[in-house]
């Protein structure tokens, strides 16, 4: 996560009976690029005091003090930067980030700057094929509320909610993916914020490969796959060889052969990687111009960097020691430090930079695919719906929608399919919908299958501690 405050600026409100105008400053804190909240010192002081009762001050950055009189936003200079660091220290630490003071904290932050009463709405999710679901959801829904709808009203099985997840989209056909909606935002306000030709999108959340068997096993699950693999074919990001590419097109005109189609793609050059555009780099030399990608195609994780020469070099994940990402005059640099073999057979280690449009969303798949990495080294299932303990669960629809359009490979004609569901009704039936599945009996199945998707622990790979190296 990369958190900056970009600036301070002054408010007013009203007080007493008087509506006596008080003016305060805010500090505008931007999260992976993009503003997020505003929030005052106080605020900022009591999720402190809440951080240390909870990890301890040892944790934590040390917080700015206090001043007796008030500061104008061009004498906080000081003070923002401090703040910065202070929550560039926190963003540093998995425990305090994904613990549920900080979420609370920053999806409140993002409710607090809608100005605007919690209201009911309704918010388009895409498919890959340019056809919307369209669902009713309160405006501050956070990320997971919102997936967990459309999955419930595409009729996925529970169990395999997380295997997707929600993206910022530039454009319908997947040329440019802007980033991945984390769990402590809302998905329609930080819509209202995003460029006017933007979208939410759901697609797969996960890196390893193997997992596609096990979407392939249920037929709503198989078909989303199916039709972001026909998205990624059409856009250059998989790249079929020649014969493959004929026998591609063969199977899509058969409708019957889904499966075959994504055996065939999944073998495929550029298959199971982010494609992240043009960065510049200090390799191989200086002030290079190369193209980034990143993934896991079932062998090994990696940063791929390419030259327009044709030349490509792997960065494999479990070499990597750390990485972070800072900001610099340019824009968001991410670096990573990296193992290499010396020429005098010694390891040696080096940063290896990268700074682009994309730095931001590179650095978060560079965190989901390592989080999915060490669970699968744990061999940890991934979560389900049921997890979430306290929270809304939305209730499937009782009478099937007509879902036709998700079968539907032809993004290139208008969308106008839509189904709508009513968050009220979902919510009087949460409970009812808990009993119709069993979700240990689900988790059991899809330990199983994980079961076998362990890393290599031969001692004598370098790259066999990975979970140490990166400090996770």
């Amino acid at each position: 996560m990369h958190i900056s405050i970009a600036n301070a600026e002054e408010l007013y409100e009203a007080k007493g009976s008087k509506n006596v105008p008080e003016n305060y400053v805010v500090y505008n804190i931007h999260i992976n690029g993009t503003y997020h909240c505003s929030a005052r010192f106080s605020q900022l002081s009591k999720l402190h005091d809440k951080l240390k009762r909870e990890f301890g001050q040892g944790c934590l950055e040390k917080f700015p003090p206090r001043h007796f009189f008030y500061m104008k936003p061009e004498d906080t200079s000081e003070r923002r930067y401090l703040l910065q660091k202070y929550l560039q220290r926190i963003a540093q630490n998995p425990n305090i980030v994904n613990g549920d003071t900080f979420q609370s904290f920053l999806l409140n932050a993002q409710k607090e700057v809608q100005k605007g009463p919690e209201e009911d709405v309704t918010l388009e999710v895409y498919l890959c094929n340019g056809k919307k679901v369209a669902v009713d959801i309160l405006s501050t829904d956070q990320t997971d509320d919102v997936l967990e709808t459309v999955c419930n009203v595409l009729e996925l099985a529970p169990e395999l909610t997380y295997y997707f997840a929600l993206y910022l989209v530039d454009d319908l056909e997947g040329n440019h993916v802007v980033r991945r909606l984390q769990e402590f935002e809302s998905p329609y306000i930080s819509l209202s914020r995003a460029e006017e030709h933007q979208k939410i999108q759901i697609r797969k959340a996960y890196f390893c490969s193997d997992f596609d068997k096990i979407l392939w096993e249920h037929p709503i699950a198989q078909n989303l796959l199916y039709l972001e693999t026909i998205s990624e074919v059409k856009n250059g990001h998989i790249t079929p060889h020649d014969d493959a590419q004929e026998q591609l097109e063969l199977l899509r005109a058969e409708r019957d052969r889904r499966l075959e189609y994504l055996q065939l793609a999944r073998v495929q050059p550029g298959y199971g990687f982010i494609q992240f555009g043009e960065a510049l780099s200090n390799w191989p030399d200086e002030n290079s111009r190369i193209l980034v990608s990143l993934g896991n195609p079932g062998t090994d994780s990696k940063i791929v960097l390419s030259e327009k020469t044709g030349e490509t070099y792997d960065f494999y994940v479990q070499r990597m020691r750390c990485w972070r990402t800072y900001t610099v005059d340019e824009g968001v640099e991410l670096e990573f430090e990296y193992l290499f073999d010396g020429d005098d057979g010694k390891p040696k280690m080096k940063w290896i930079k990268l700074l682009s449009a994309s730095t931001i969303h590179v650095a978060m798949s560079l965190q989901f695919l390592v989080e999915e990495l060490v669970r699968i080294n744990q061999k940890k299932r991934l979560r389900i719906p049921a997890d979430r303990a306290g929270t809304f669960k939305p209730k499937r629809a009782q009478d099937r929608p007509d879902l036709s359009f998700i079968t539907s490979d032809q993004g290139d004609e208008e969308s106008t399919a839509t189904i709508t569901v009513k968050l009220s009704e979902l919510i009087e039936k949460v409970k009812a919908d808990e009993a119709e599945w069993d979700s240990a009996a689900a988790a059991a199945e899809r330990a199983l299958i994980e079961e076998g998707l362990d890393a290599d622990e031969d001692e004598d790979d370098p790259r066999a501690n990975f979970a140490s190296m990166a400090g996770l």
